[in-house]
């Protein structure tokens, strides 16, 4: 039995080892070597890439790698080399140039109009043509001296729309260029952007947004109550834009009731904005018994 536990007991340092090389080997594995990393940059063209370190193998990759690379920039127009392309990767660069060339010419963009074809050269102009008409008709800047007689009568159509636009909402417009059923529009507008100020509570804060003057006795009355209840929740609330002067009896002893019962709760929960010297004596009697558990 002791010759057992011998041997139970001399095998331990035996199976630690064991497992703590095995740790080591796995941790070891986990670390990317400087060689797998230098593949890596050389791969992604990096700077840190150290050519003299790659395997014949990797250096074929990273070869095949930078010519694509090469290649892309100069699809694209990039840097590159293009020494280093084939004839038939030569022949595609050159043709992808054209067809960026051609791209920009259409977009009013920087281009070489000498290197366009006449099938290109057509299409430039209706391009073109086609671009000024749609900045023209926005109202952005644009030629009007290349506009056609149809298109001209376009963007005078669309000029005149955006000035009645500007006019209704309120903006700086030449109201001498409206129809009479235009300026009724725009008064109409005017007058319900003021309703719409007044009702908004801008009255006493902004006349150009609200003028009271402007109100017909219909929209004055609606006006009136909107502003009464917007004074009476102000008041209720305890906020700045109230004025109790504006309120009736009845207003007044709602408001008071309202503030005084917020002040009560306020003292219960022990809330900072409790004014104990609101409190009636009543309050205070009342408030033992809310305050128990």
């Amino acid at each position: 039995m002791r010759k057992l536990e011998n041997v139970r007991y001399a095998s331990r340092p035996a199976i630690c080892l064991f497992v703590v090389s095995i740790f080591l080997s796995c941790f070891a594995s986990a670390q990317p070597s400087a060689q797998s990393r230098n593949l890596s940059d050389c791969m992604q063209g990096g700077e840190a890439c150290d050519h003299s370190k790659l395997t014949t193998r990797q250096a074929t990759a990273v070869a095949t790698a930078e010519h694509q690379q090469n290649l892309n920039g100069c699809m694209n127009g990039w840097t590159c080399d293009a020494s280093k392309l084939t004839a038939a990767e030569t022949k595609s660069v050159a043709i992808a140039g054209g067809e960026r060339n051609f791209s920009d010419c259409k977009e009013a963009l920087t281009c070489d109009q000498t290197k366009l074809t006449p099938q290109q050269v057509v299409a430039v102009g209706v391009a073109l043509q086609r671009r000024n008409l749609l900045h023209c008709r926005d109202g952005w800047d644009c030629d009007h001296a290349r506009l056609t007689p149809e298109q001209s009568a376009t963007v005078a159509i669309a000029d005149h729309e955006r000035l009645v636009y500007a006019c209704k909402a309120g903006w700086e417009c030449d109201v001498s260029q409206l129809s009479k059923a235009e300026m009724r529009a725009v008064a109409t507008s005017a007058q319900e952007r003021n309703l719409s100020g007044c009702l908004g509570g801008w009255g006493a804060k902004d006349s150009t947004v609200c003028d009271h003057a402007k109100l017909t006795a219909r929209e004055a009355t609606a006006v009136a109550a909107a502003e009464h209840d917007q004074n009476l929740y102000d008041c209720q609330n305890g906020w700045d834009d109230c004025d109790q002067s504006k309120l009736s009896s009845r207003d007044l002893a709602e408001v008071n009731a309202t503030l005084h019962q917020r002040n009560y709760v306020a003292c219960v929960t022990a809330d900072s904005t409790c004014d104990r010297s609101q409190l009636t004596a009543a309050d205070n009697q009342r408030m033992k018994s809310d305050r128990k558990p």
